[in-house]
């Protein structure tokens, strides 16, 4: 497969992008400064939050076009250009990787076009976070897949990078997680 350690790094990056909204909960949300807030900044981070879950959302629809969750067009990266085993590499989550129903359908309506459902909020049907937690072992068995057919090891950095976030991805917390967490402590 031509340039093929390039293929394997966007596909790295769009599973990166997956965690875009649980990093920006994690890394950042919980250290802003109510003074900044004060002063303007409070929109930047609204807007950073936003955006960041939109990509979040929209990563997980890539990946769902890559797995076969619609018919390819040209120049598309799918699995079968790897020859990976769908169903082996989707396992529990079922036939398709966006698997809750009209799950797909949401996620387009609400971030990949313009509609009057612009964006998902936290609070909408499709809840990123669980759609997260129930997708590490797919993407797990993804990169160890993608991993076997590098066979020249030139995207090594970029696996290698995925799979630590990917592991630090199951230690993230739903809402509901931190919420039960804090109630009981």
């Amino acid at each position: 497969m031509e340039n093929q350690p390039a293929k394997i790094a966007t596909i790295c990056g769009c599973i990166d992008h997956c965690f875009s909204y649980a990093m920006w909960c994690e890394d950042f949300a919980p250290y802003l400064d109510p003074d900044d807030m004060i002063w303007g900044l409070d929109r930047a981070a609204e807007l950073l939050s936003d955006a960041t879950r939109l990509q979040s959302f929209l990563a997980l629809r890539k990946l769902d076009d890559f797995f076969g969750g619609v018919k390819p067009r040209d120049g598309d990266l799918t699995a079968a250009d790897f020859g990976i085993d769908v169903p082996s590499v989707l396992g529990e989550v079922g036939a398709t990787f966006l698997s809750k129903e009209d799950e797909r359908e949401k996620i387009n309506k609400g971030v990949a076009h313009l509609t009057e459902e612009l964006s998902l909020d936290d609070d909408s049907e499709v809840d990123l976070h669980q759609i997260l937690k129930r997708s590490i072992p797919v993407l797990t068995r993804l990169v160890a897949e993608l991993r076997k057919r590098e066979a020249a090891q030139e995207a090594t950095y970029w696996l290698d990078r995925t799979d630590d976030l990917i592991k630090r991805g199951k230690d993230i917390k739903t809402p509901a997680e931190k919420l039960a967490e804090a109630q009981a402590g």
